[in-house]
């Protein structure tokens, strides 16, 4: 056993899992406070995913990824196998996928083959859509069942106001002061009546690049919500920050990729995008601020003007009218964001 790691730190029944494999070495996990290491032996290689939870809870967060991703495995969406689940101790073994993401070759790659792999995104989300959807069972999931009006408010809108325009940019403005617009964004872009299986974190650092196509992770956190969530997750991400232009190439194609399977009125579809991904990406900048001023994690810094820019754009996208005490507030935060973009 090749280790720098204090085996002791572990449960009995991972330390004896681990004996029989020859290296173990860590994974880094972006803002997950969850632990991976790789196990490597003689016959391959395999994911250990470390995360105890108290006694007591009914449904955990390990709960989430090994019913949803035994589900998903069993309907074909491309996503890691699970080998082995210990709940008592709170960790599993998954099948490697390797280091590669999505974000890594859309760097590497040029030209054509940055919109190839995004095409293989694509397909990737609809067949989730479509066939994640077909037997999902709210009961799998310990965070919200719903993607839901409360869970925007709070976790998306308020976020942002919260962790990035108070928290990273020390600035005055408050959820209360724009109740009226995110209530008129809530309503606008919700429709409970259709709901489909909802990742929620569907961006490029969760598709990773495997035996020549794209494998799905980080899916513990899936719910029931609407088809737009997730496209604007993936066209949104500024890991990546596609142009404008590339965005709405693919946006395209995903809808004639979506009437294949689940048939939509493309303009109702679009007009309802505009205001999910609106959502989307105030989520993003909460999280980036809360990342980064809360948690100390700077990595995430270098992606806040590039999510800022695109709050900027996606504002632009819906009528002048609408909207207005958030467009204030995105006015007063650029002057700040752009002067520690500079620095």
């Amino acid at each position: 056993m090749n280790t720098k790691l204090d085996l002791a730190l572990f449960p009995l029944h991972l330390r004896q899992e681990i004996q029989n494999w020859d290296t173990i070495g860590p994974i880094a996990a972006d803002g997950s406070s969850r632990r991976f290491f790789r196990l490597k032996g003689s016959g391959g290689s395999c994911i250990c995913l470390y995360h105890p939870h108290p006694p007591g809870e009914q449904v955990t967060e390990n709960d989430s990824y090994y019913r949803i991703g035994r589900h998903l495995h069993g309907q074909g969406v491309p996503v890691p196998e699970i080998f082995t689940y210990c709940r008592e101790e709170g960790w599993l073994l998954v099948e490697d996928l390797g280091d590669r993401s999505l974000q890594e070759e859309y760097i590497q790659a040029e030209g054509q083959a940055r919109l190839a792999i995004y095409r293989q995104a694509l397909k990737v989300l609809v067949d989730l859509q479509t066939f994640g959807t077909q037997g999902f069972s709210p009961e799998w999931c310990f965070d919200t069942k719903f993607y839901d009006a409360n869970l925007v408010r709070q976790r998306e809108c308020h976020y942002f106001v919260k962790a990035f325009v108070q928290g990273y940019l020390g600035l005055e403005t408050t959820p209360e002061a724009l109740t009226e617009d995110f209530a008129f964004l809530l309503q606008q872009a919700l429709h409970p009546e259709q709901r489909f299986f909802l990742h929620r974190d569907f961006q490029s650092r969760n598709l990773m690049v495997h035996h020549n196509r794209l494998w799905l992770i980080d899916f513990q956190g899936a719910r029931l919500g609407p088809l737009q969530y997730d496209l604007a997750a993936l066209l949104l991400d500024p890991y990546v920050n596609l142009p404008f232009t590339t965005q709405e190439i693919l946006l395209t194609e995903y809808l004639g990729l979506l009437q294949e399977h689940l048939p939509q009125d493309p303009a109702l579809w679009r007009q309802r995008y505009n205001y999910v991904a609106l959502c989307r990406n105030l989520q993003i900048l909460g999280a980036y601020g809360f990342l980064t001023h809360q948690k100390g994690k700077t990595f995430f810094q270098q992606f806040i003007p590039a999510a800022f820019r695109s709050l900027e754009h996606r504002l632009e996208c819906l009528p002048a009218s609408e909207m207005r005490g958030l467009r204030r507030a995105v006015a007063q935060a650029a002057a700040k964001v752009r002067l520690r973009e500079a620095f």
